[in-house]
């Protein structure tokens, strides 16, 4: 009986021992993927902090000026140029007089409608295609 004690015993550690090596081979190749899947992610928010300097370089207003001015020919306007909305030139007569249409100097068409009142224009192109 005793030897048949010491023989379930032995089977259990040994059992216990194969188990207890199972256990740490797996937290060894846990900790191993643990490990890189942090590289990973600091390399990942290396690269974002790398795209957020580039984006921010990008988005300068100094440097799209830069390229605007070069390569559109956009200039900053000049507060000189800026006209009243009374120096803005009527698209069409608004006296009641008049009917039908008449002919702008740049080529549009301007037919007059009065509703309630209200003198407003509409204008569209005449002649053939440009």
């Amino acid at each position: 009986m005793i030897r048949t004690l010491n023989a379930i015993a032995f089977v259990v550690a040994a059992a216990l021992a194969v188990a207890l090596y199972i256990a740490k081979a797996e937290a060894k190749s846990s900790q191993e993927r643990l490990e890189d899947i942090q590289a990973q992610l600091a390399e990942e928010r290396r690269q974002i902090n790398v795209l957020n300097v580039e984006i921010a370089h990008l988005e300068d207003p100094e440097r799209l000026r830069h390229l605007a001015r070069r390569y559109l020919g956009f200039e900053p306007l000049d507060p000189e140029r800026e006209v009243g909305l009374n120096d803005l030139p009527l698209l069409a007569d608004a006296d009641p007089n008049t009917q039908g249409s008449a002919l702008r100097e740049d080529g549009l068409l301007v037919r007059e409608e009065r509703v309630e009142g209200l003198a407003m224009a509409e204008p569209r192109r005449t002649g053939g295609p440009d």
